[in-house]
């Protein structure tokens, strides 16, 4: 028997005893100042597949089949890890194997292009970028994604000092000289994951994109 927790009860009571003691504030209500998006809404790139990623997508879908009707065990294969797989190729071929060909239409090269011309198009006032990965982060001693839109940047001109991970601030003490270095403009590019660098990362000085 296992014992886990499955619901809420009484909710609202509980609720309205928590604001007896405490003045909530919505971000409605604070009108706290925030960057305003360049044309008020985020700009999405579409791409297209490559050849590879097509092929590969059909073996997902075939891997699918076979678990759904029971041809391999879940310890061979499972849902989950066909979900996992297809996050990889969505992101780069080469998470799926490192041999693969770079393809030039890759989300990684146009990330590296978009951040090249918001680099140069800024480069007299300094302006920063921060670049989001989940997927393929460094340290794994693997292929990782990091490292290659950091090399694609430093082969198009950007110095590979204005370039940063945020896992390597591994201390307090590391990443508030890091955050100082990027409103500085020191450090133009900062890569990270969305847990290490979403809440409390305190670097939107010179933030333009």
């Amino acid at each position: 028997t296992k014992t886990r927790f499955a619901r809420f009860y009484n909710l609202p009571e509980l609720m309205s005893l928590f604001k007896m003691s405490a003045d909530i504030q919505t971000a409605d209500m604070l009108h706290l100042p925030v960057p305003e998006l360049v044309g008020g809404k985020p700009t999405n790139v579409v791409l297209q597949p490559s050849e590879v990623q097509k092929r590969m997508i059909k073996g997902l879908a075939d891997r699918a089949e076979k678990v759904r009707s029971g041809k391999v065990q879940p310890t061979e294969d499972n849902m989950l890890r066909i979900t996992n797989d297809g996050r990889k190729l969505a992101l780069d071929q080469r998470l799926m194997n490192p041999l693969l060909p770079d393809d030039p239409g890759s989300k990684a090269n146009a990330c590296a292009d978009k951040v090249y011309e918001i680099w140069a198009q800024t480069r007299e006032r300094r302006s920063t970028q921060l670049i989001f990965s989940d997927l393929a982060t460094p340290g794994t001693g693997a292929w990782n994604v990091y490292d290659d839109i950091r090399d694609k940047l430093i082969a198009r001109g950007v110095p590979k000092e204005e370039i940063a991970y945020i896992h390597d601030a591994n201390t307090d003490a590391k990443r508030a000289a890091l955050f100082a270095r990027v409103r500085g403009g020191e450090v133009r590019v900062l890569l990270g994951s969305t847990q290490k660098m979403g809440a409390g990362t305190n670097v939107q000085t010179k933030l333009i994109a």
